[in-house]
């Protein structure tokens, strides 16, 4: 049920021929079925998304240019997340070397939204995918309680925003720069 309003959003950004942010929603909500299946396949399904995130936003950056202001922003979300790994580690066991990676990759995404102009729509979901991804962690390598329904409200409202915000870009994609 996860995967199919994730599909819809994919379904959404084909039309608005977004064409890599349906890409990205299709491989995470190919991350949502492999989550149940086998974690570490439906981390490395999350991961390839948040890679064609970057792309996204990396073509917004090259559309529309860096967005200088929200450095010092990014630099706080590499902080932020170093901190993390500093407190989830010691719980991560045999998911230490996959559950880094993919930490690194979605600190490079919501680092890269935060440095282009991207609409503030997509940025703010980025941060929040973090967040849901961030609870996830959280209630899998500690034992501090996850607040129940907090994962699968902050991971839908993220893809929603990300989902609108990525696919506003159409209207620009044929600008000559």
């Amino acid at each position: 049920w996860k995967a199919s309003g994730i599909i819809l959003l994919g379904v959404y950004a084909l039309s608005q021929r977004a064409w890599l942010a349906a890409l990205a929603l299709f491989l995470c909500a190919t991350g949502d079925v492999l989550l149940e299946i086998y974690f570490v396949a439906g981390m490395a399904a999350f991961a390839l998304g948040h890679v064609v995130y970057v792309l996204c936003f990396l073509e917004w950056g090259r559309v529309l240019g860096p967005n200088k202001r929200d450095r010092p922003v990014a630099g706080l979300v590499v902080l932020v997340s170093l901190a993390m790994v500093g407190w989830l580690t010691p719980g991560m066991g045999d998911l230490l070397i996959p559950a880094l990676v993919y930490q690194l990759i979605i600190t490079t995404m919501v680092a890269t939204a935060m440095v282009v102009k991207a609409p503030m729509l997509a940025r703010l979901g980025a941060v929040v995918f973090m967040l849901s991804d961030t609870l996830i962690a959280i209630g899998k390598f500690t034992t501090t309680d996850v607040p129940p329904g907090s994962v699968w409200i902050t991971y839908a409202g993220a893809q929603i925003m990300i989902a609108w915000g990525l696919s506003r870009i159409a209207p620009y994609r044929d600008r000559k720069a």
